[in-house]
């Protein structure tokens, strides 16, 4: 995992908004190299910034408390010169092990959780929960956080991002099949707001675990066509070329916007 921090100590009223430019600079600095992983954290860091409006005025305590668990996530780890208080070394939380940041961090979003009720930072506390507890390889946590985060209507974007999250997990972890159809179901919602061609790539990944070549190269076929250029057209590009290619076919031309 990155070390790169994405927030600071010294947080400004809105928290994503540091993470979504220092996420952006990263890209810009790193693009030669972005994986479908990489693309999909930043879209999760844009859609978070533009498609919510959790951070109430009036709940400051509870935006600090967001703000905290955000800086323990996104941590550098130090085995030799962490301290027991993790900003000791600065304004960048540091830590021993990438357990001890992921305890730390769930601490404080499972506390936000609780306390929030079923408000949009309640959702943001067990979304992120949710992510700690993979990160910690607690299965059947991970999965209660994530699906809880999905059912809460104060902010559908949350909720589809923990779907997303979800649907990631089971294919990643023998259920593809299960990963599919949350993917699916995403894709056909209307009212669903992240990008569809970032489901698509998901969704064709989740063919490809399963053995379903063509069923991968449809749906990509179908992202590039309608697609508008950009980030993810490239990776849409590279993931129809490497199937083609393991298939022994000539490589697809790349449209041009």
């Amino acid at each position: 995992m990155s070390t790169t921090k994405l927030t600071r100590k010294e947080i400004a009223a809105d928290p994503i908004h540091d993470a979504l430019i220092n996420t952006v600079e990263l890209v810009r600095s790193r693009a030669k190299i972005l994986t479908v992983a990489a693309v999909g954290a930043v879209l999760v860091a844009v859609f978070i910034y533009f498609g919510m409006g959790y951070l109430e005025s009036r709940d400051n305590s509870a935006q600090q408390e967001l703000a905290k668990g955000m800086d323990y996530y996104h941590g550098m780890i130090d085995a030799k010169n962490a301290k027991d208080d993790p900003f000791a070394l600065g304004p960048i939380a540091v830590f021993r092990t990438e357990d001890d940041k992921f305890r730390a961090a769930s601490k404080i979003f499972s506390s936000l959780a609780s306390r929030s009720g079923s408000s949009k930072l309640s959702a943001m506390g067990r979304y992120y929960l949710g992510l700690c507890q993979i990160r910690l390889g607690q299965k059947n946590e991970a999965i209660a956080s994530l699906e809880a985060a999905a059912g809460n209507t104060a902010d559908r974007t949350v909720g589809y991002l923990a779907k997303k999250v979800l649907a990631t997990y089971y294919v990643d972890n023998g259920d593809a099949k299960k990963g599919q159809e949350i993917l699916q179901g995403m894709l056909k919602d209307p009212q669903c707001n992240l990008p569809k061609e970032d489901l698509q790539l998901d969704l064709s990944r989740a063919f490809m675990t399963q053995g379903k070549r063509d069923d991968a190269l449809k749906v990509l076929k179908e992202a590039q066509d309608a697609g508008g250029g950009g980030m993810l057209q490239s990776v849409i590009f590279q993931e129809l070329g490497r199937i083609q290619s393991s298939q022994g076919n000539p490589p697809i031309e790349q449209k041009t916007p």
